[in-house]
C-alpha cells in the first residue's frame, strides 16, 4: 500500500521546481500610465501571457500524461492486491478446514 504513496511523492518531487515556477509570477509588472511607450509594453505583456499560456500548454500536457501512467500504476497495484487477497482467503479456508479435520480426528481417536 506504500508504494503508490511513494510514485506520488517521486511525482511532486520531480516536478516540484516545473510547480514553483508556474506559481511564481514571471510578467511585466508596470503602470501602463508610467510608461512613456504603452503600445510597446503592451505588446511586450501580451507575447509574456502568449508564450506563459504555450508553456503553460505544455506542461499541463505533460502532467497529463503523468497523471495516465500514475492511474495505470494504481490500477496494476489494485489488480496485485486484490489477486493477493484472494490467495490469502483460500489459504485460509484450507488452513481452518485442515484444523477442523485435525480436531474431529484427534477427539475420535480419544474417545475411542
Amino acid at each position: 500500500m506504500a508504494l503508490p504513496w511513494l510514485a506520488v511523492g517521486k511525482l511532486v518531487l520531480g516536478n516540484l521546481d516545473t510547480i514553483i515556477d508556474v506559481v511564481k509570477p514571471a510578467f511585466t509588472r508596470k503602470k501602463i500610465e508610467a510608461v512613456p511607450n504603452q503600445t510597446e509594453l503592451l505588446n511586450q505583456q501580451i507575447s509574456e501571457l502568449q508564450a506563459a499560456s504555450s508553456n503553460n500548454a505544455e506542461q499541463i500536457k505533460e502532467l497529463a500524461a503523468q497523471l495516465k501512467q500514475m492511474v495505470t500504476a494504481l490500477e496494476e497495484a489494485a489488480l496485485n492486491v486484490a489477486a493477493e487477497r484472494k490467495k490469502t482467503r483460500i489459504l485460509s479456508v484450507i488452513a481452518v478446514t485442515v484444523s477442523v479435520i485435525a480436531i474431529i480426528t484427534a477427539t475420535a481417536s480419544f474417545l475411542a
